[in-house]
């Protein structure tokens, strides 16, 4: 306890602030108002950290970039930026996406959000490693982190944004898996013969590369049999309040694209066999005998089952989508098309997926360059 008959001096000018002893909490407590014109304190059990927390804020209060004190953690940011920023203005699963991510931060969630140093981050990032948790995890993690934290720094809730210096976490991304064609023909024939209440989806996916979540939200609206075209327009997304029709994430993935004559006579041939067809046509395409939405889990069940009659190697449904893509810039089909066919926002991102799936572009760029210096 420091020495009461020596009264060092504490005090500062008016509007400057001050710093004293608190006798009865035996901490020396800081005292300022601040620009937002409110007095604002703190305690501290040094004097000099006292002072020199004294001279930031009022430094931070001459050059305006004062940000008043808050006792706020973490853990209760995320939760408050969670439920009032993020509920209402994104989809369901997305918030149910967060709510599920958040729960890796609870090792930093008792820090104050303004205490918080990057340090104490790569510390829970290498923690979640040693739990077994991928670098892709911790990779979400992280961008989850940073979007709460861009959030309080544009609030002027925290002095900066630290989450800027941190880089994210690295991690390598595993090539996309696809079918060569003699096991897509293998996969046609087996779930045509032995699947076939199943075969309509998987020619369906090979011919167009859509999401599963695309196919399985098709209806009858959505396709024009006259002019081979499908509008995509929905995707069936499953959450805790179930299976629910929603719109796509981005504008790129409404969209209209192509289906060759034979996939146009598969859906002419089912939707004859439709019984009670609603005046607007809004009857979804691909249902379960109980006349009820597939399940993306039972999809994937069949889909299973369907490789292993075929004998191919077990890949995700998604490979079909992947397959669909890399046969089509293969085959010369511009980037740019392919992209708009995917639903993709970026081009950049095609490019990024695909660019390394595709073989033998380097020679034909070779072949003609000699042709058009005539080499």
């Amino acid at each position: 306890m420091p020495d009461k008959k020596k009264k060092p001096n504490r005090n500062r000018k008016h509007g400057e602030g001050s710093v004293s002893y608190d006798t009865t909490r035996q901490k020396w407590q800081v005292a300022f108002y601040g620009s937002d014109g409110k007095r604002h304190y703190k305690r501290f059990d040094d004097e000099g950290v006292a002072n020199a927390y004294l001279i930031e804020q009022l430094n931070n209060i001459n050059h305006g970039c004062f940000v008043a004190p808050s006792e706020l953690t973490v853990g209760q940011w995320v939760i408050e930026w969670i439920e009032t920023y993020k509920k209402n203005s994104v989809k369901r699963t997305t918030y149910e996406y967060y709510v599920y991510i958040s729960k890796y931060i609870a090792p930093i969630g008792d820090i104050k959000l303004q205490d918080l140093q990057p340090y104490k981050i790569q510390k829970l990032y290498n923690g979640l490693l040693k739990r077994g948790l991928s670098k892709t995890t911790v990779h979400k993690v992280h961008a989850f982190l940073r979007s709460t934290y861009k959030t309080a720094y544009s609030m002027d809730m925290v002095q900066k944004d630290i989450m800027e210096l941190i880089p994210a976490p690295k991690f390598e991304k595993k090539p996309v898996e696809i079918f060569d064609k003699e096991e897509i023909k293998s996969i046609l024939e087996t779930a045509k013969a032995k699947f076939p209440n199943r075969y309509p989806i998987v020619l369906l996916d090979v011919t167009t590369g859509m999401r599963m979540g695309e196919i399985l939200g098709l209806r009858w609206c959505d396709v024009d049999l006259s002019k081979n075209e499908i509008f995509i327009r929905h995707t069936l997304s499953k959450s805790m309040l179930g299976k629910q029709l929603t719109t796509p994430k981005t504008k790129a993935s409404i969209r209209k694209i192509s289906i060759p004559l034979e996939m146009a006579n598969v859906l002419r041939k089912l939707k004859n066999n439709v019984a009670n067809m609603d005046i607007k046509q809004e009857t979804f395409i691909f249902k379960t005998r109980n006349d009820t939405l597939i399940d993306r889990r039972t999809l994937e069940r069949s889909w299973e089952r369907i490789l292993y009659n075929a004998k191919v190697p077990y890949r995700k449904f998604h490979a079909l989508r992947h397959t669909h893509a890399t046969t089509l810039l293969a085959e010369g089909i511009p980037i740019v098309e392919v992209s708009r066919r995917l639903g993709h926002s970026k081009i950049a991102h095609t490019l990024d997926l695909y660019g390394q799936s595709i073989k033998g572009y380097d020679e034909k760029i070779s072949d003609k360059i000699s042709k058009i210096y005539n080499l």
